[in-house]
């Protein structure tokens, strides 16, 4: 080995051994940047039920909050059409949700559509799926 060959590998190898003391330090910071994120934004997350595939609903903290799995992705989103206060209804066939006052749509697959529905953040962390619902009292998604 020569000259430049070691001393590159003595830059990487404390570049590695650098990264694997500091990051510790750093990962107690960043779940607390998340958790001051969630706050500023009046979220607080709820441990979801088990997902099963495809169409699902769970109440959660007083809401009815409707799920879309595929295997590997989740989707939320509340129930209720923001416009006209109606309940939308699951059709299956067309996998959607559908407003009957106003008569609008909403895909949980494509996320998206017509129907105004509020939409929640899902996460999985330590093998367990979350959704993060408004807080009481903040009207986010009004």
């Amino acid at each position: 080995m020569n000259r430049r060959s070691f001393f590159k590998e003595v830059a990487r190898s404390l570049t590695e051994t650098g990264k694997e003391v500091i990051y510790p330090l750093f990962e107690n910071d960043i779940e607390k940047i998340e958790r001051a994120a969630d706050v500023l934004q009046g979220i607080s997350w709820y441990p979801v039920d088990h997902l099963s595939l495809g169409y699902g609903e769970q109440m959660i903290s007083g809401r009815l909050v409707c799920f879309f799995f595929d295997g590997q992705k989740a989707a939320a989103c509340g129930k209720e059409c923001r416009e006209c206060h109606e309940m939308a209804q699951w059709i299956a066939y067309d996998q959607q949700l559908v407003c009957p006052g106003c008569e609008k749509s909403f895909s949980l697959r494509e996320k998206g559509g017509s129907l105004n529905l509020a939409i929640y953040p899902v996460k999985n962390e330590q093998q367990k799926w979350w959704v993060g619902l408004p807080d009481k009292g903040v009207f986010s998604d009004a």
